[in-house]
Parts: C-alpha cells; sequence; structure tokens
C-alpha cells in the first residue's frame, strides 16, 4: 500500500509553511472520529468545537482540514473528519494549546465512553477552498468489497474520484480510506456546493460507469446521513495511494 504513493499540495494560503514547501512527509493523517454528545449539550459542543477548528486550521499550516458533522436521525452523533500534512503535523496539533483546551473541556459536552476512532489509511483526498453555507451537501458512506474484488474495486474508484473534482467545480471534496483492521472496508466522505451539484454529479458519466462497473463488487453499503456543522479547510490538496 505504501510502495506508490504520491502526494502534491497547492493550498490557499500563501505564508503557510506547508504551501511553500512540497518536500513534506508522507503519508497524510486522516483521522476519523464518531463522538456522542451528553444531552442538553449540542450548543456547548459546537462552540468548543468551532473555537478549537478555527484556531487549528487558521494558525497551524499542516493542518489542512477539520469537519464537524451531525448524524441527521440522531444529532447527538458526530462525526470528525481531520486531515493533516504528515504526522508531524498531527503531532504539533495535539500538542496545541487550542486542541488541549477542547480535551480538558471536552467531558463536560461529551460522553467519553462512547468515542470511537476508527482507524483509517487514506487512499484519495483532494478538496477546493470551502466556504461554508447553508446549501452545501455533505455525504458519508461505509461500503464493504468482496477480498476477490478490492483491486479492481479501486481501480476504478479512485479514477472515479478524481474526475469528479477535476471536472466538476460544485464537487467541493471527495476522500476516501479504508479501514486499516478491515482493508476492504472503504469510507468515502465527500462535499457538495449544493442538492443540485449533487444530483448532477449522479448524472455524470464517469458518475454512472462506476455503479455499473461496481455493482457486483460489493457485500454492504451504508450511507450515513448527516449535517454538515463546522466545514474549514484550506483546499487544494490531492493525494493518491497507489
Amino acid at each position: 500500500m505504501k510502495a506508490g504513493i504520491s502526494l502534491s499540495l497547492s493550498l490557499a494560503l500563501s505564508c503557510s509553511a506547508v504551501a511553500q514547501d512540497k518536500n513534506l512527509s508522507l503519508p497524510p493523517v486522516f483521522t476519523l472520529f464518531e463522538l456522542v454528545i451528553k444531552q442538553d449539550k449540542n450548543i456547548a459542543f459546537e462552540r468548543l468545537a468551532d473555537k478549537n477548528m478555527t484556531a487549528s486550521v487558521r494558525e497551524e499550516p499542516g493542518t489542512l482540514a477539520m469537519y464537524s458533522t451531525s448524524k441527521k436521525a440522531a444529532p447527538s452523533t458526530v462525526y470528525l473528519f481531520e486531515i493533516y500534512a504528515d504526522s508531524d503535523a498531527y503531532q504539533k496539533h495535539i500538542a496545541s494549546s487550542p486542541y488541549k483546551d477542547f480535551l480538558r473541556n471536552a467531558s463536560d459536552v461529551l460522553d467519553l465512553s462512547q468515542k470511537r476512532r476508527i482507524d483509517v489509511i487514506p487512499q484519495f483526498l483532494a478538496d477546493k477552498k470551502i466556504t461554508q453555507n447553508d446549501d452545501m451537501i455533505n455525504n458519508f458512506v461505509i461500503v464493504d468489497v468482496k477480498p476477490e474484488c478490492e483491486r479492481a474495486f479501486r481501480h476504478i474508484v479512485l479514477p472515479e474520484m478524481a474526475q469528479s473534482i477535476q471536472r466538476e467545480e460544485d464537487v467541493l471534496a471527495m476522500y476516501a480510506a479504508i479501514d486499516k483492521a478491515h482493508p476492504t472496508r472503504w469510507y468515502f466522505y465527500e462535499i457538495y456546493a449544493s442538492e443540485d451539484a449533487y444530483q448532477a454529479h449522479r448524472l455524470t458519466p464517469h458518475f454512472k460507469e462506476y455503479i455499473e462497473q461496481t455493482a457486483d463488487m460489493t457485500t454492504d453499503k451504508q450511507a450515513i446521513a448527516i449535517k454538515p456543522e463546522k466545514i474549514m479547510n484550506k483546499g487544494g490538496l490531492i493525494y493518491k495511494a497507489e
């Protein structure tokens, strides 16, 4: 998996050390957390997360994206998606004052007994600079692939994602990762500018070909309806694991 990794970054913040230095450590770090907010603590959590995320993305060159989303069917269930340029950038983040402040207050708003980190290996990460608005659509999909089809699935889905981010203006982010403990389980997190943009994406030839070609390659597909709460990134990330 690690033998053929390519990474390029073109970040919008010209003052960022990451934007100036293309010789980055590999691979990037992609973290995925599932959290449960205590009863009547949603607003308090949103304020705490907003403070940490805003400071981290703005002030830490290696913190490339932080997304907080809630489950539509159960708003107290939160999914956090975070991307760091490399392991050093991630270590700097968890040593930072904003993150330490978040940890100090987390027990007041979160049921830590239900905190779950899903260890993943990034396969494709690509995004554009995002300005959050009410029209934005977020998708979170978990796909289990037949073991004998994993290689073929990879060679179909990764080019499809690349075409989507390159050809479709309103496809804002396409991220894919595999479960470290279960390598045939894929996690997809996608951001679209609007519902119209998402529906237009579903009508593209490359998406239709992906659906047709992988129809018999999976054993399970779970689409988790989520709502974006706090969305921040630097933009311009392109990463593909070969």
